[in-house]
């Protein structure tokens, strides 16, 4: 099974795309909508599983789509002590989770859903963020990552980004970068990982880390 949950705000249209493509390759999988992301939804006439949050940025368009389709909505109060994006995280177990949220607009959310996808992943549980153009892959503690770049747009940006203060990422190992890594150690603060990108031999790229929290992070060069 395969989640997948998108979050309210500036989506750009490569998002339902990547959403269309995922859920129609995998028929396993449960759409899970916050609020606001009901919006872009339903522009493009994708029918979600399930509708969580305070419903306080929902669009009427959007209203109106997801109660036309009878789709069931978990209403939360306004004054609650967690984002909708944390909510329909608690709603996942062990399957592959991607969060469909904007990398750009309110900037606090933004921090947020990187955080809650670092913690996400340092539970033991696996989650990719992506805005349909940038993607998010969290490492913690012993951990690798095979990414298959051959459909992203091109060219890409390749930034490892060291997550926390109080220790270094250690022991990390890169395969198809333009510069390589070998057994490295990188340090929060430090943008020596930032802007790197791939050799494109083999339409894949790979890091491995003995220690640590990382997000790596592919974009669209533009």
């Amino acid at each position: 099974m395969r989640y997948i949950i998108v979050t309210g705000g500036p989506l750009p249209q490569e998002s339902a795309k990547l959403i269309k493509e995922l859920s129609a390759s995998d028929e396993d999988t449960i759409l899970i909508a916050c609020d606001g992301g009901c919006d872009i939804l339903a522009r493009n006439n994708i029918v979600p599983d399930l509708v969580v949050g305070d419903m306080d940025s929902i669009s009427e368009e959007g209203l109106d789509f997801i109660n036309n389709h009878n789709v069931f909505i978990e209403k939360y109060p306004v004054e609650k002590d967690w984002t909708d994006s944390e909510i329909a995280l608690g709603k996942t177990g062990d399957e592959d989770v991607i969060l469909v949220t904007p990398d750009s607009g309110r900037l606090d959310h933004v921090i947020a859903n990187l955080q809650l996808a670092l913690k996400f992943k340092s539970e033991g549980k696996k989650i990719t963020i992506t805005d349909g153009i940038t993607y998010c892959y969290p490492l913690s503690g012993e951990d690798s990552i095979d990414i298959d770049i051959s459909s992203m747009q091109k060219p890409l940006s390749v930034s490892l980004v060291p997550w926390d203060f109080s220790r270094p990422v250690t022991g990390v190992t890169t395969k198809g970068l333009y510069y390589p890594l070998e057994n490295a150690e990188l340090n929060a603060g430090s943008s020596f990982s930032f802007s790197n990108h791939p050799t494109y031999e083999n339409g894949r790229i790979a890091i491995e880390i003995k220690g640590g929290l990382l997000l790596v992070i592919v974009t669209f060069a533009n």
